[in-house]
């Protein structure tokens, strides 16, 4: 009888050292409707830049979306992508929110009661957000971090998330042009 208690004493501890928390890749209890929210937040769209005279509106249509996690800020790794026609989720549950179409918790390598996320989010048909360009918009939550739940504990939403904003993407002729008149600005200076 020792034998089987301290067997299963043992068993227990490891499973407990190796246990792993998970989150719901979602923000449906998100409420807070400023696009300056620091927790609360929800996805905006901003079709003329944040320096522009329209304010940023509440995600009303599909989105792209990146999540990463990680037991510290340092460690962030991809946790799932959802782009193209797996990104149905974007919207799904009002303007502004995103829940993962694929139902499924997502799991954080190391984590025990809290992690460190950073969402990536974009329009069009772009595979990644480092690839979309032209005309689409995108934006990035930057490094927040949110409570997360290991077994048999029901697995969170994003509570902590920030709103993000997905501004327009120059193109890379903007750039270029940019680039040119700061050329003629320098030549200009030297020859006084």
């Amino acid at each position: 009888m020792k034998k089987l208690l301290s067997t299963g004493l043992l068993v227990g501890l490891a499973a407990g050292a190796f246990a792993q928390s998970q989150i719901n890749l979602d923000n449906l209890a998100n409420a807070n409707t400023s696009p300056t929210a620091t927790t609360g937040g929800l996805f905006f769209f901003d079709a003329d830049g944040s320096q522009g005279p329209l304010a940023p509106i509440l995600a009303n249509t599909d989105f792209n979306v990146s999540f990463y996690g990680g037991s510290d800020a340092a460690s962030l790794v991809l946790l799932r992508t959802f782009a193209g026609a797996s990104a149905t989720g974007g919207n799904g549950f009002g303007p502004g929110t995103f829940t993962d179409p694929l139902g499924v918790a997502a799991t954080i390598p190391g984590a025990t009661t809290t992690a460190f996320f950073r969402i990536d989010a974009w329009t069009g048909s772009a595979a990644d957000y480092n690839a979309a360009s032209g005309i689409n918009l995108k934006g990035s939550s930057g490094v927040f971090s949110n409570p997360v739940a290991g077994p048999p504990s029901t697995p969170p939403d994003f509570v902590n998330m920030p709103a993000t904003v997905l501004n327009p993407i120059p193109e890379p002729s903007t750039f270029a042009l940019a680039g040119l008149g700061a050329a003629a600005l320098l030549i200009f200076r030297r020859r006084k």
